[in-house]
């Protein structure tokens, strides 16, 4: 009996500092989102940076897997990227979907920003989030009261969660799909996995409390 409650105990104890730290905080602003702790990569999707060609044909400006990420989009050459020439978009075109796919990292993904463009009054790009706790949730970055076309900035961070994927969509108020793209996207990372942290946390509680319990004898 006392060691199912020293157990009990050690169980709800362990769980008390991923519960306690910060929750999902979203973003309008990129410096506000890279003050975080953890590291930071940021992808422009230029050529020089190893990115295709922009060209709205699928087949010639796919970027498929890069630094480990599985990228289902192109790269396309729009008149107003934010940096460069060169943005991201849907995998067969500006009026489609894409996806960003983290399970090949070694790090856990807490967050992510970018620039939204090419969004009119009545326009939106939903963005899909798979955390591994927090479950999927859904973003409609939106002009708001900007000019249209104004890019805009829309990031995302939860240091007590991992990000498993993305995905981005244009659409317009009534459900239609319509063009967009996005630019500088910055990836925030933390170097020890969640799924094995917590593990290992409870293992070592669990040993600590069979200890007590022999000692007790």
């Amino acid at each position: 009996m006392i060691f199912r409650t020293l157990i009990s105990v050690l169980l709800g104890l362990s769980l008390l500092p991923f519960a306690t730290q910060a929750a999902l905080v979203t973003y309008d602003n990129e410096a506000s989102l890279i003050a975080n702790d953890g590291t930071q990569a940021r992808y422009d999707f230029e050529t020089a940076s190893g990115f295709p060609t922009g060209d709205y044909d699928p087949a010639l400006s796919l970027i498929g897997a890069f630094d480990g990420i599985q990228f289902d989009a192109i790269t396309i050459s729009p008149s107003t990227p934010t940096s460069g020439s060169q943005a991201m978009s849907g995998q067969n075109g500006t009026y489609t979907a894409a996806s960003l796919d983290f399970s090949g990292l070694s790090q856990r993904i807490t967050g992510f920003g970018f620039y939204g463009l090419d969004l009119r009054s009545d326009e939106s790009i939903r963005v899909n989030v798979d955390f591994r706790i927090g479950g999927i949730q859904t973003f409609d970055v939106r002009l708001g009261s900007a000019t249209e076309l104004t890019p805009i900035y829309f990031g995302a961070y939860d240091a007590a969660d991992s990000i498993r994927s993305l995905s981005l969509l244009g659409i317009d108020d009534n459900g239609n799909n319509r063009g967009w793209y996005i630019d500088d996207l910055t990836l925030m990372g933390m170097a020890v996995p969640l799924p094995s942290a917590l593990p290992l946390f409870l293992g070592g509680l669990l040993l600590l409390g069979r200890f007590c319990f022999k000692n007790s004898d």
